[in-house]
């Protein structure tokens, strides 16, 4: 291979594995860190991080055999299992003095409207009758409150929040609780007004190679739209099958779009399918502007059945640059 060919290929492949790394990130959860605290000390919140049931030996080896895959309808495996499950949050701790312990745990970091706020208050050391809490927008120097209240402690001792979420909440929020000045906790959390949101869907297709989804999407804001979502079998507990991901340009308005599943990701045996975890990410305009969420599903949506056997089981076959780029991929994890 020439040196100038061997180069633009190391180019291409580094502008993929960057590409690669920044899609995985964004589907890490965004949670907290646990942290104990000591004293009263109460710091923001850490950046949010997915946990992950297995982490790859070699992330570059583990791309090489992505880009021999179909890119829009990825296998469940032991390395992308995490991202067809609910985030997970862990508790911000906070450690007093003669063994008092406070534990304020959110249901999740982002919410969208019309979403409540849930969180559960865990007092080790010390057993309040009330529990004060505080809502406020962090958007503003000094803190706007939002909303504030009581609430006191369930049979088993804990206390549990639910506050109604608002069309107008601000996307950066923190939320305090206490029961006396000192003896309490912090955690910060996001809020959005969603960009696009699900309306229906439609029955499952069979197109050469690949089961088809058809999506009904009301969209609130233009643009261009990441769209990733989890099919899988409809049982319980449930199985997921494969990760399903495409990028569509959407106007306002109500609009379709289709989603596809490769066959060699899907059973033989003709099965109930069932979608979960659906996620409508709107790129930002122009850099530096945020970016925008759609609403996630509140419970999985039942698909209906599908006989795989109506697909053409054609194996998948990478384009000759998917192909080049996995072979020098292959050669530097070695």
């Amino acid at each position: 291979m020439k040196p100038k060919i061997f180069l633009l290929l190391l180019l291409s492949v580094g502008g993929m594995l960057a590409i690669w790394s920044w899609q995985r990130d964004s589907q890490m959860a965004a949670s907290p860190v646990r942290e104990v605290v000591k004293k009263a000390e109460l710091p923001p919140v850490p950046a949010a991080v997915a946990t992950q049931t297995a982490a790859p030996a070699d992330p570059v080896q583990q791309f090489a055999e992505q880009l021999l895959t179909p890119p829009y309808s990825q296998a469940v495996t032991a390395a992308n299992l995490a991202q067809t499950e609910a985030p997970s949050v862990a508790a911000v701790t906070v450690a007093l003095d003669d063994g008092i312990v406070w534990s304020l745990q959110l249901e999740q970091y982002r919410f969208s409207y019309p979403q409540p706020i849930k969180a559960t208050i865990r007092v080790q050391g010390e057993q309040p009758a009330l529990v004060r809490y505080q809502l406020r927008s962090t958007a503003t120097v000094p803190t706007q409150l939002l909303s504030s209240g009581e609430v006191a402690a369930a049979p088993d001792g804990l206390f549990r929040l639910e506050l109604p979420g608002e069309a107008d909440f601000p996307p950066e929020l923190e939320l305090s609780v206490e029961s006396e000045p000192g003896h309490g906790a912090l955690a910060r959390l996001s809020y959005s007004q969603p960009v696009a949101w699900l309306e229906h869907t439609g029955v499952l297709e069979a197109d050469d190679s690949d089961l088809v989804l058809p999506l009904q999407l009301q969209v609130h804001k233009a643009g261009l739209y990441r769209v990733q979502a989890v099919l899988g079998l409809q049982q319980r507990p449930a199985k997921p099958l494969a990760i399903l991901q495409g990028e569509f340009m959407l106007q306002s308005g109500s609009q379709p779009i289709r989603l596809r599943a490769h066959h060699s990701v899907l059973p033989a045996e003709r099965f109930d399918a069932e979608l979960s975890r659906l996620q409508l990410e709107l790129a930002p305009p122009v850099p530096g502007a945020t970016t925008g969420y759609g609403r996630p599903l509140a419970v999985p949506v039942a698909l209906g059945d599908f006989d795989p056997a109506a697909l053409n089981r054609t194996p998948y076959q990478p384009d000759a640059q998917a192909l080049q780029s996995a072979a020098l991929l292959q050669q530097i994890s070695r």
